[in-house]
């Protein structure tokens, strides 16, 4: 089956519903470390977990009737980048150079897409006898604004900005939010359309403020 992605309905956090094998499915909710964990009268896992599942009931649905495969796991802050991608002899790629964020999978694209630059500028330095910081790191400013193309997707996301409703509004820009999605995100051009969608956002919590 597909991975369904699934907001809970106060939209305070999603889960991940991910088919795996042997009739086995990965389900897991996504949410604020204040909202998830503070002023919970339970710190048990299993509990904060039924807990959120009641508020999703696309996902108590699939999975009132299975049962549990493993034991309940969380992790917290697991967003963070590293201060360089390369120094004299060495590069980080993938989830050692960096990991934004589940929602958008984009973990494997940024993996295989880090790893791709970092051995085009490997080869490039051991042709021509360099292995320098600056010569392994010659792809980090792109694929960092590529990165930074996708925070600005999932940080969209969290604060509840309606993508449907801006390609309405900007029709043209249909093509571009797709692509983004998809993970097409290096390439300049784009930096105009996300560049509406950061307009639409400060209007969006503008409304809500008021």
């Amino acid at each position: 089956g597909a991975t369904i992605v699934l907001q809970n309905q106060d939209k305070t956090g999603w889960f991940w519903y991910i088919p795996l094998h042997d009739n086995i499915v990965s389900v897991g909710v996504v949410a604020g470390y204040e909202y998830l964990f503070k002023n919970r009268d339970t710190k048990d896992f299993e509990k904060l977990y039924r807990e959120e599942v009641a508020k999703c009931p696309a996902v108590k649905q699939r999975i009132e009737i299975g049962k549990r495969a493993d034991i309940y796991r969380a992790a917290k802050e697991y967003s963070y980048r590293s201060t360089r991608a390369a120094g004299n002899g060495w590069v980080l790629v993938g989830d050692a150079f960096g990991f934004l964020d589940p929602l958008y999978s984009s973990g494997v694209l940024l993996a295989l897409k880090s790893g791709e630059l970092a051995a085009d500028a490997v080869c490039e330095g051991l042709a021509k006898g360099d292995t320098s910081a600056a010569q392994l790191g010659t792809w980090e400013a792109d694929y960092v604004r590529g990165m930074d193309r996708m925070r600005s997707l999932v940080c969209a996301y969290y604060s509840g900005f309606n993508f449907g409703r801006f390609v309405a509004a900007h029709p043209h820009r249909k093509g571009d939010i797709t692509d983004l999605l998809i993970g097409d995100l290096f390439r300049p051009e784009l930096d105009e359309t996300l560049g509406l969608v950061e307009e639409a956002l400060k209007l969006h919590e503008s409304a809500k403020g008021n």
